[in-house]
């Protein structure tokens, strides 16, 4: 591997699991993949994303390697350093962002090509332009980690345009997140009620 490590760190959005696991042989502490709390039931966790080769479907598939505590000190990076990293480096791997705006709705689709599309959450740029561009309190749809898709609290047909989405990635989709849209107000994400 030709790159610093920390420059394969990606933030991946994950659901909270409605009951924890209990494992027989917990890992120890510096083994516990870091994850912190974002909105409703999602949280975001940090990896490595290491390239794995050709999968099953023919396209080349990633493997990721969750970051614990033991990661920040190899590579001399504190926890709270994840983000920041994370973000910038999403955007770096992945430069041919795509904003698609729905003709039938004032809603907006974002791609990066891949199954990360929800950790785009977490760029604050992005999240202020697509805001500037929206009337009312920007809302998002995550129903897994692959979609995001946002409007605002004063589009009607966009909010419509989000819960059709989540219906339709729900009952078929992987890395399933949440049912919920959120909503951001005061530079704080929640659920939308």
């Amino acid at each position: 591997m030709t790159e610093p490590r920390h420059t394969l760190i990606v933030p991946i959005m994950q659901a909270r699991m409605p009951v924890e696991l209990q494992l027989e042989w917990p890992p120890g502490p510096e083994a516990v993949p870091l994850r912190e709390p974002f909105a409703g039931d999602l949280y975001v966790s940090y990896a490595l994303e290491l390239p794995e080769g050709f999968g099953a479907q023919g396209y080349e598939s990633q493997a990721f390697e969750y970051v614990t505590r033991r990661h920040c000190a190899e590579l001399g990076m504190t926890p709270e350093s994840l983000r920041t990293v994370a973000v910038a480096n999403l955007r770096r791997l992945r430069p041919d962002l795509a904003i698609n705006w729905y003709p039938d709705a004032r809603a907006v689709s974002v791609g990066i090509g891949n199954d990360l599309e929800a950790g785009l959450l977490l760029d604050d740029s992005l999240i202020e332009k697509l805001a500037q561009d929206l009337d009312g309190d920007l809302v998002v749809a995550v129903p897994s980690r692959e979609v995001l898709m946002a409007t605002g609290t004063e589009h009607p047909d966009g909010l419509e345009k989000l819960r059709w989405a989540v219906g339709k990635v729900w009952p078929e989709g992987r890395d399933l997140l949440t049912r919920d849209l959120l909503v951001r107000r005061s530079g704080t994400w929640e659920v939308l009620r």
